[in-house]
């Protein structure tokens, strides 16, 4: 457990299914602003504690969709997160994307990333 801004920080399930399902790999290849460390670190960190916060059958669905996500991108992308190139990183988000329930996860969590990259610590940072 860590602070910032007096509040203890911890790391969740969510957490570690988020970096263990290779999709914030993914949003590197996609996203610019999510190409470095600290940016991605925030990403990660940001959507994590936005999803355990969300009601319990929202966060089982999405911590299921987490822990599917390398073979449901195997299966589109023919390799899975970890392995591919940042062209089929890219192609494989574009498919599942057209995946029905992938669509809906990848839209929140996607939306959480950049958030979080975008306005947390390392954004703030980088500005000054």
């Amino acid at each position: 457990m860590s602070e910032r801004w007096g509040h203890p920080r911890r790391v969740t399930g969510t957490a570690s299914a988020l970096r263990a399902s290779g999709l914030p790999r993914c949003w590197a290849a996609e996203f610019a602003p999510l190409r470095s460390r600290p940016a991605l670190r925030e990403a990660v960190r940001h959507t994590a504690e936005s999803l355990d916060r969300a009601p319990a059958v929202q966060r089982w669905g999405v911590s299921a969709a987490l822990r599917l996500f390398p073979v449901a991108f195997l299966a589109v992308a023919g390799r899975f997160p970890g392995n591919a190139s940042p062209s089929r990183l890219r192609a494989g988000l574009a498919r599942l994307r057209g995946v029905p329930g992938y669509a809906d996860v990848l839209r929140a969590t996607t939306a959480l990333a950049l958030y979080g990259a975008l306005d947390g610590p390392a954004a703030r940072e980088a500005l000054r």
